[in-house]
């Protein structure tokens, strides 16, 4: 049972870090595609950031979550 459970976190680990790494490579990409197409400065880089991340930070959290809830359920069980 012990065995099961540490199994289905991993795989909950491996999802996150995959679909995590995607929505910042994402969230980089567009910052960084914005700050080419507008010529902005540092302050604009800025300001990207402060709404980029938040909703980045609260994909990466929704997926954690609902990645470790899908796979600690005893009906997705082998």
């Amino acid at each position: 049972m012990t065995t099961t459970k540490f199994a289905a976190f991993v795989t909950a680990i491996g999802a996150i870090v995959l679909i995590g790494s995607e929505i910042w490579l994402a969230a980089i990409g567009a910052i960084w595609a914005m700050h080419g197409y507008f010529d902005m400065g540092m302050i604009g880089d800025g300001i990207l950031i402060a709404l980029i991340a938040p909703l980045a930070l609260w994909a990466t959290w929704m997926t954690a979550k609902l990645a470790i809830a899908a796979e600690m359920n005893p009906e997705n069980a082998d």
